[in-house]
């Protein structure tokens, strides 16, 4: 596109040329790269859907559409047809609208729940299931790659216990804290209690955060100490999971700082630690 010039040779925008350059602008600064970004706007744009200073009522609905149930259910559906082209133009114009904060909280972290449930109760196969859950896994680890400058303070290490191969929460929680500006080592599923000391010995984090899902790896948590002796008294150790709101007597096995019995509260205090 082409914009005029004054007399003086300054180029001149128009509202739309502002719009364009704000949303590719923001498209870039949530974790896309430039061509994807250009590509996304550009078709906002052919399709009507573009922000402006004076959005229409279309625009306001698409506008809510990240964080309501409508934008929620059109992703899963796509995810469950197998469509992840229509999944990528979702979620960018997701990020075109919202941050990476609410997108995880309000539309990743139900739907990687709903995910379960429906390969539980056999309304999706667990093909369904891998593929809709590492689309969204795939997501959340570019934002964990992609946040604004680390602050120059030792990481918080984030790790699955061992055994354990559900990082859905956890991912989420690194991102959260990616977000605000924390430094984050996410080491991820199944980590032996001997990796971890090693690496926790050469990192020194300042927090290392803990998760365990199934009764039988939140049992394992309480064996932490015997590895990791360096920070064996330290109440930066943090830990949590769905096995201790399920069966909250595990709380009382594992040393450390329990989290509480969801994303948004364990972020809190971390964060509150963290201050």
């Amino acid at each position: 596109h082409s914009s005029g010039r004054t007399p003086g040779g300054h180029r001149l925008y128009s509202e739309k040329d502002i719009a364009l350059l704000s949303s590719i602008k923001a498209q870039i600064e949530q974790g896309m790269t430039a061509r994807p970004a250009v590509l996304a706007v550009q078709k906002m744009d052919l399709e009507g859907r573009l922000p402006t200073g004076q959005p229409d009522e279309s625009q306001r609905r698409t506008e809510q559409s990240p964080t309501s149930p409508a934008g929620y259910t059109q992703l899963a559906e796509v995810l469950f047809q197998h469509d992840l082209v229509r999944a990528d133009q979702l979620m960018a114009e997701m990020v075109a609208f919202t941050s990476p904060d609410e997108i995880t909280m309000n539309i990743i972290g139900p739907l990687l729940a709903e995910l379960g449930e429906a390969w539980e109760q056999g309304r999706i196969t667990v093909q369904d299931e891998h593929l809709a859950s590492n689309y969204l896994r795939q997501r959340l680890l570019m934002w964990l790659v992609t946040g604004p400058p680390a602050r120059k303070t030792s990481p918080i290490v984030l790790a699955c216990a061992p055994g354990e191969w559900h990082e859905g929460s956890l991912l989420m929680l690194g991102v959260l804290l990616r977000r605000q500006g924390w430094p984050v080592a996410y080491l991820g599923q199944n980590v032996p209690f001997q990796d971890l000391a090693e690496f926790v010995e050469k990192v020194q984090p300042q927090i290392l955060v803990l998760v365990g899902m199934l009764e039988e790896t939140a049992r394992n948590l309480a064996e932490w100490p015997k590895w990791i002796r360096q920070v064996a008294d330290n109440p930066l150790v943090t830990f949590a999971g769905r096995a201790f709101v399920i069966h909250p007597e595990l709380i009382d096995l594992v040393p450390g700082t329990y989290l509480g019995n969801a994303v948004q509260p364990g972020l809190e205090r971390l964060l509150e630690v963290l201050r």
